[in-house]
């Protein structure tokens, strides 16, 4: 899953936000160094990732792209997914979309003092160039996926990820539609059994 699906599967939690945004940063048992709530959003990311990264049908489907993908199959599908779930908003949510966002960029900007000038560096253009919104349309996954893919210093397939998105389009969003229900749960589970 990528920022979207992280952020609201923070459960409107500010500090545990900033635990998943900063997450993949964090290396090692370096999540011991933040606040309690902070670290409660490292552990619960990094469980949403090995949660997908090993879901039955998560793993079918990046075998289906791995022809057009190969090794970066995981990353699109991280996009894709995303992208699936501005479609699904209002299947899993009460909240408007637009709303959601917002309160996520809010909160994410109102917390800046927890960020690297790396993550503050992201937070900036995700700003600049509303990534949580561009998500919802064809056009805005499609040129994120481009702009991954140019920001990836070797050479790589992901501008060609949406044509692969394209032709196995009922694929993905079936998998999404399965899978996601179960992550869902999941993480909520998991969100109380990281409670400090």
């Amino acid at each position: 899953m990528n920022y979207l699906a992280h952020a609201v599967l923070s459960f409107e939690n500010a500090p545990v936000m900033v635990g998943q945004f900063i997450a993949d940063d964090v290396k090692g048992n370096q999540w011991m160094r933040y606040d309690a709530e902070i670290q409660r959003g490292i552990l619960l990311h990094r469980f949403i990732d090995d949660f997908t990264d090993h879901h039955a049908a998560v793993l079918l489907l990046k075998s289906r792209l791995y022809p057009s993908l190969g090794k970066f199959a995981g990353v699109a599908l991280d996009v894709l997914f995303d992208h699936c779930l501005s479609l699904r908003w209002e299947s899993h949510f009460q909240n408007e979309r637009n709303e959601s966002i917002a309160g996520i960029y809010s909160t994410l900007s109102s917390n800046r003092v927890h960020l690297s000038e790396k993550r503050q560096y992201i937070l900036d253009k995700m700003l600049e160039h509303d990534w949580m919104n561009m998500y919802a349309g064809t056009q805005g996954t499609a040129e994120i996926l481009l702009q991954m893919s140019k920001r990836i210093p070797l050479v790589n397939p992901l501008h060609r990820a949406w044509e692969a998105f394209e032709l196995h389009e009922t694929a993905v969003i079936s998998t999404f539609d399965e899978f996601f229900p179960e992550l869902l749960s999941a993480a909520n589970v998991k969100y109380d059994t990281f409670a400090p």
